[in-house]
């Protein structure tokens, strides 16, 4: 028995192993996942926080929902916007999608 183990190793000694396949194909998708779906994501939410960081009063601005208005004032994490005359509305920063 002890010699079916040693003629074994013996002909899996010049193998490479299949392990070595599977790992350079999870390198591969693992660069494409993150050139393809991770980059651009970061990109995008950069460009978003730069936005709500410009914004003054004064600007129009349209808001996740859809909602028009001009920033009345703006705070650390709430902006309020007037939408019409006596009509202002608080929202979270980041509910605000595009500036005018």
């Amino acid at each position: 028995m002890f010699s079916n183990f040693l003629a074994f190793g013996a002909d899996q000694a010049g193998k490479t192993s299949g392990y070595t396949g599977m790992a350079v194909t999870l390198i591969i998708w693992g660069a494409i996942f993150y050139l393809f779906l991770i980059r651009p994501n970061k990109k995008k939410q950069k460009k978003h926080a730069e936005m709500i960081d410009a914004l003054q009063p004064g600007k129009d601005v349209i808001t996740a929902g859809g909602i028009k208005g001009e920033v009345v004032s703006v705070s650390d994490q709430y902006i309020v916007i007037r939408v019409d005359k006596g009509v202002r509305l608080t929202f979270t920063k980041d509910s605000i999608r595009k500036v005018l």
